[in-house]
């Protein structure tokens, strides 16, 4: 049993662990409210200083940081994780093992609704949410709320210099979204709806350009496959 004084020491440093917490929390929010601001202002042609290759450049490095974030975070846990005795002695496990699976489930929630169409490889045209029901076989890495299905099938993807061409997709993801959405809708009445931070690829004056939902313009022109 548990007594008092042990009980509340366990308290006073899980308190500590939330304040902790909350700190960098407030420190990521101000720091992505500053680069989002920043990226507004490049990416405003009424700024003096516009200018769209500096706007996707802080895009792009965002998501570089996020992806490096998880590759450190994989290798310190496949590498480091069963050496670090002094983290298991603190928490009060014994590991013995290294990790073998990656850790995180996704790093990036910008989302679409599971009702979006895609094609696939096969010749067919499904919704997301199919799609995942049919990988549902493999849950894997998985948390209620937030589940991981693998994906057999290559979806219909475009780059500069592929074109058209059908891209590997490692997992499909279901998970809770309680973001901002916006509900995109073409003259030929193709539409999406996509999270508030979700990044679109547009065509601006005949330059591909990366914006967020609400940076999309009238005359703005997107890639739409016709059937």
């Amino acid at each position: 049993m548990m007594t008092e004084d042990v009980q509340k020491s366990k308290y006073a440093e899980l308190e500590e662990i939330q304040k902790e917490a909350r700190k960098y929390y407030a420190y990521e929010q101000a720091i992505k409210l500053m680069l989002n601001s920043i990226y507004g202002a490049f990416g405003n042609e009424y700024f003096y200083f516009f200018n769209v290759d500096i706007a996707e450049t802080i895009t792009l490095q965002g998501k570089d940081a996020i992806l490096y974030t998880e590759e450190m975070v994989n290798k310190y846990f496949r590498e480091f994780w069963h050496k670090d005795t002094a983290a298991h002695q603190q928490m009060g496990i014994k590991v013995t093992e290294r990790v073998k699976s990656p850790i995180g489930i996704y790093i990036d929630t910008d989302s679409i609704v599971g009702n979006s169409l895609i094609d696939l490889d096969n010749g067919q045209t499904m919704t997301i949410e199919d799609l995942y029901n049919i990988g549902k076989s493999d849950m894997g890495t998985t948390v209620s709320g937030h589940e991981s299905v693998s994906c057999q099938h290559n979806v219909l993807n475009w780059s500069e210099d592929r074109g058209l061409y059908y891209a590997p997709v490692k997992r499909v993801i279901r998970h809770k979204v309680s973001k901002k959405k916006w509900r995109l809708k073409t003259s030929s009445g193709a539409e999406v709806i996509v999270t508030n931070d979700h990044s679109l690829i547009v065509f601006r004056d005949g330059i591909k350009t990366e914006v967020k939902p609400s940076e999309v313009k009238l005359t703005d022109q997107i890639l739409v496959v016709c059937k």
